[in-house]
């Protein structure tokens, strides 16, 4: 379609005389010479920026079709999809347009960002794990996308994604016309995992990266060697329709490993390194049937003999011990109780504070509990997560942090740093765990030294016809000073 010959709105006019029209981000052309434009804009109520679409459709009856997929677009609660604020009407250029306004979310797409580099599999797993759990939420108010696509994914700086669009994108199809392609969220949500991984969308209708030239457009592993195989089966199952709803294909993707959006680039091995693993696989091999053949022909000279010790009267097995043999033992790394408050830096600042000394407090028959949250386990769509922040006075060395909760079913994830922290994602990952159980033990396979530990929840399991965690014990252990 030839691009629009004027812009539907103009800067300065007022929506209902709150919403000011200040700069056009976006525009499309529709059937029948109609259009769509999305402009940045401004409630001037409460001062604050929104983003405002405004578009044309062909009859009352698509009009109202879209203020209706608006109005329960409105009720939907989690914070990961992007807020429908107001809908209405206005008369412009001699026809009635439909508006939309919406929080505005300062962020690239997913598209822009996969058109310079596609993403990790662990990275593509927790960006799409989160975005099927926005859409699970949203189904839980009977909403639906049905035209999920990259350009429909914004990410904010230092947070979760956004998904805009739900209820609305199918009901502007209609307004596009004939050739609008729609599809389930579960498909969607595949190919978005497909995407992230590939830079390809191996769907019909969206055109805003190339399609697969290779491969059979379900398997991203066809394409890209180095995604995992468990990864390329859930793909794949998503695009072929083998999930029968969004909350089965969130189990599978919390089956998969997976790091935080932000989690930093992996270092590259060494060129040296990579040179020596290669003669070690010519060498090793040769080597290898050398030392059995060898082993063999010792064995088989022994065959038939009784070994001298095996004559001898043994001593008694050795005690068991806590730790094994030559290693060092893990201890408690406090003497008294370390200084631990709640950590709700998107709330009101604070989560049962009074009771956090409950988490360290080695009592079993005391907890510390979050607030109970309604409509969705994503703390009602409010935050993106709580949790206890502990204070170790100096950095201190942990190799095996110990969770004692409430309830299995919760994601949480533990985080360590020297710097007091602002937000999560300003103390580095050290470990996480998806649907964890009761008791979630982690062993660090490389000791880490800090003073700010996070038990940072991203995920509340059904507890009391609501949504909440409890804490019961925290234990972080390190070499014994002995």
């Amino acid at each position: 379609m030839d691009p629009p010959t004027t812009v539907l709105g103009a800067s300065g006019v007022l929506l209902d005389e709150r919403y000011r029209l200040d700069q056009v981000r976006a525009e499309r052309a529709l059937e029948g010479d109609r259009q769509l434009v999305l402009w940045r804009a401004t409630d001037i109520a409460l001062g604050r920026r929104v983003a405002a679409m405004l578009v044309t459709a062909r009859t009352k009856k698509a009009r109202r079709e879209i203020a209706d997929a608006a109005t329960r677009a409105s009720r939907i609660t989690d914070g990961r999809c992007v807020r429908v604020l107001d809908v209405g009407e206005v008369e412009t250029d001699g026809d009635t347009a439909t508006w939309v306004v919406s929080e505005w979310v300062e962020g690239p797409t997913l598209a822009a960002v996969l058109r310079r580099s596609t993403l990790r599999a662990p990275v593509a797993v927790e960006l799409v794990k989160q975005c099927a759990q926005a859409l699970a939420a949203a189904a839980e108010t009977g909403c639906r996308h049905g035209r999920l696509d990259p350009d429909e994914v914004l990410l904010p700086a230092g947070g979760a994604p956004r998904i805009t669009g739900v209820e609305l994108a199918t009901a502007l199809g209609a307004a596009e016309g004939s050739d609008a392609v729609s599809y389930d969220d579960v498909r969607g949500l595949g190919a978005l995992l497909f995407a992230a991984l590939t830079g390809r969308w191996p769907l019909r209708g969206w055109t805003g990266l190339p399609n697969p030239e290779d491969g059979d457009g379900i398997h991203p592993r066809t394409m890209t060697s180095s995604v995992p195989r468990d990864v390329d089966d859930v793909t794949a199952r998503a695009l072929g329709g083998l999930y029968a709803d969004v909350p089965a294909f969130v189990r599978a993707l919390s089956r998969l490993p997976a790091q935080p959006l932000d989690a930093p680039e992996p270092p590259r091995p060494p060129a040296r390194s990579v040179a020596v693993r290669r003669w070690a696989w010519r060498l090793v091999p040769p080597m290898l049937v050398v030392v059995l053949a060898a082993s063999g022909w010792l064995v088989g000279s022994d065959l038939g003999r009784v070994p001298t010790n095996a004559r001898a009267r043994h001593a008694p097995l050795p005690a068991t011990s806590t730790a094994p043999v030559g290693a060092q033992a893990l201890t408690v790394v406090w003497s008294a109780p370390p200084q631990v408050s709640s950590f709700d830096p998107e709330g009101d600042g604070q989560e049962n504070e009074s009771a956090v000394g409950f988490a360290v407090d080695h009592d079993s028959s005391t907890t510390w509990t979050t607030d109970l949250y309604q409509h969705s386990s994503h703390f009602g769509g409010l935050k993106s997560g709580v949790g206890l922040l502990i204070d170790l006075g100096r950095p201190m060395q942990v190799r095996r942090a110990d969770l004692l909760l409430s309830a299995a079913g919760a994601d949480v994830e533990l985080r360590a740093g020297d710097t007091a922290p602002r937000a999560a994602a300003d103390l580095p990952l050290v470990a996480s765990a998806a649907v964890t159980p009761a008791h979630q033990v982690w062993p660090l396979s490389k000791p880490v030294t800090a003073r700010y530990w996070l038990i940072w929840f991203t995920n509340l399991p059904h507890a009391n016809g609501g949504y909440r965690i409890g804490v019961t014990d925290v234990t972080l252990l390190g070499p014994s000073a002995g």
